[in-house]
């Protein structure tokens, strides 16, 4: 059985400027149709249960309260046994949204901050406010959801060390579980792609993750993943079987997915999508192709990557079939070997890209 599945909700009350993923200004109309087609998508999964559901965006709480209703009513026919996971901006959450988040037994939600400096926010395309902010926090005592991460992100144009350690004081501050934070990637063909936005430069990025990752275990926020630090007991889950390189199902506009040796993602253009021709890519992963991957995804992980369950899954000991790159990153430094699991050194993290060419060019 497959573990986890991801519904993608591409709808947003405004679209922000750094964002490269699947997604529309929010219309009534068209999200009624969407959610007929998701229905159609979702009832051919030939399973009735996951133990993770994750409903990311997009912007899912854009949705209107009579359509959260119908898209929760759609999943009602899955038994989740672990973790159900909503993604809320603040600007478009209240407390009507989180009784109904509640009624349906969301257990975690994924909160975008990204920053609390409101001339950042402003010039990212961000709208909510920090009446927004609490508004959100509120909602979520009254009903009792408890399980709260949050997204920062960092790099931004003029953004200081001191600007993004008020930033982090300010999150933890907050009654929440888990954070993420990324590092600001500008694309070409967003907003501020077009407009040659330039974030800090790469010195000072580098010193600001070096802050990040000792700044948050002060908190009581274990880092676990490059870009993941969690209270104890609060690791995202459904974001693990991505790490652990297990099957998932994805459904929904440009949604991805992994199911038996075969990789695959939605088309991103709504009106294909509302004819009901959905599928867009499928790539089929030969072994090799597997080996490689579950490299790359389970390098990002601190634990790293259990040698001997990679054996059995993958029928080859990780050491000696890229013998030349573990020992060359060994050597360096980058890597580490211990009890039984390969994983990065803090200095590797920062060269990730350098050690997954190696394993590439050792074979």
């Amino acid at each position: 059985m497959i573990k986890s599945l991801y519904v993608h909700v591409p709808f947003c009350s405004h679209i922000c400027y750094y964002c490269d993923f699947a997604k529309q200004r929010y219309s009534d109309r068209i999200a009624e149709e969407y959610l007929g087609r998701l229905e159609r998508e979702i009832s051919r999964i030939q399973q009735d249960s996951f133990e993770t559901v994750y409903i990311g965006g997009g912007t899912p709480s854009s949705l209107s309260v009579k359509q959260l209703e119908r898209l929760f009513a759609i999943l009602e026919r899955f038994e989740i046994t672990k973790e159900y996971t909503f993604e809320i901006n603040p600007e478009s959450f209240n407390l009507e949204k989180a009784g109904i988040l509640k009624k349906h037994g969301v257990n975690r939600v994924s909160i975008g901050l990204q920053s609390f400096d409101e001339q950042i926010l402003q010039e990212v395309g961000r709208v909510h406010k920090q009446e927004d902010i609490v508004r959100t926090f509120e909602a979520l005592d009254e009903t009792g959801i408890t399980n709260r991460s949050v997204d920062l992100m960092y790099g931004f144009r003029g953004e200081t060390l001191e600007k993004l350690q008020r930033d982090i004081e300010k999150a933890v501050k907050l009654d929440i579980t888990h954070i993420s934070i990324y590092e600001l990637e500008v694309h070409e063909n967003t907003v501020l792609g077009k407009r040659g936005y330039a974030g800090c430069d790469e010195e000072t990025s580098y010193l600001m993750y070096q802050m990040i990752m000792e700044k948050l275990p002060q908190y009581g926020f274990q880092q676990y993943e490059i870009s993941s630090f969690a209270r104890k007991g609060y690791q995202s889950e459904h974001n693990k079987t991505y790490w652990h390189y297990d099957d998932y199902i994805g459904v929904g506009l440009s949604a991805a997915g992994k199911e038996n040796h075969v990789r695959y993602e939605n088309t991103s253009v709504m009106k294909k999508y509302l004819t009901d021709e959905y599928v867009g890519e499928r790539i089929p992963l030969s072994r090799q192709d597997e080996r490689f991957e579950a490299i790359m995804m389970g390098l990002r992980l601190l634990e790293g990557i259990d040698l001997e369950e990679y054996a059995e899954k993958y029928g080859c000991d990780l050491t000696e079939h890229y013998r030349e790159a573990v020992e060359k990153q060994l050597g360096k430094g980058n890597l580490l070997l211990e009890e039984g699991h390969l994983k990065m050194s803090q200095q590797g993290i920062y060269v990730m890209n350098d050690i997954l060419i190696d394993f590439m060019n050792s074979l």
